[in-house]
């Protein structure tokens, strides 16, 4: 049984990141995010009005998550320097290895690149969990049923979904409480 945890999402962590400091696509369903972010010198970009970058943002947003949905990648593949070359131009289509990034079609315009990285720096954990050891009850079914990653995200309070057959999202404070990371597990099953 191998299980992948996801503890660090950079894509969607900046895209979360994106919203809050540019205060856009607030009409999309995001749980509120803890810690919360400090946009620090981050502003809307004067290249666009806020509805072009609302819909960027949405398309991007979806885009993050379409990219867990791709099917039986080889994610134990190590993609080449060219793969890379070529995933990293703007408008490519989605790389089963390598996620879509903000920065890639857009750069860093507007973001205050050290303001985010102190939040995102705040998002990793300083000692590794057992949660998943703690969880093996309802780890093991849920393993059996297809899933083979976990997403954590930075939302407060409790957060479970199932993105796919493989994939259970949760937000942090979700697998850091025993009880309710077993709850997420048994989730969509």
């Amino acid at each position: 049984m191998a299980i992948a945890v996801d503890e660090h999402p950079l894509s969607l962590n900046l895209l979360l990141f994106i919203r809050h400091a540019w205060s856009i696509a607030a009409d999309v369903e995001i749980p509120g995010l803890r810690p919360d972010p400090d946009p620090g010198a981050s502003r809307l970009p004067e290249s666009a009005g806020v509805a072009e970058w609302e819909d960027r943002w949405r398309i991007a947003w979806k885009r993050a998550w379409d990219w867990y949905k791709i099917e039986d990648p080889d994610r134990m593949k190590h993609p080449t320097t060219e793969i890379m070359r070529q995933v990293l131009r703007p408008a490519q289509d989605l790389h089963p290895l390598i996620p879509p990034i903000w920065t890639t079609e857009y750069g860093w315009n507007g973001l205050d690149r050290d303001a985010f990285n102190a939040w995102d720096r705040d998002l990793s954990p300083g000692i590794p969990t057992d949660a998943e050891r703690q969880s093996l009850p309802d780890l093991i079914p849920a393993w059996e049923g297809g899933l083979d990653t976990v997403i954590v995200l930075p939302y407060a309070g409790y957060f479970a979904q199932r993105i796919s057959r493989r994939h259970l999202a949760v937000s942090a404070e979700t697998r850091n409480d025993p009880e309710a990371y077993r709850r997420a597990l048994r989730a969509g099953m």
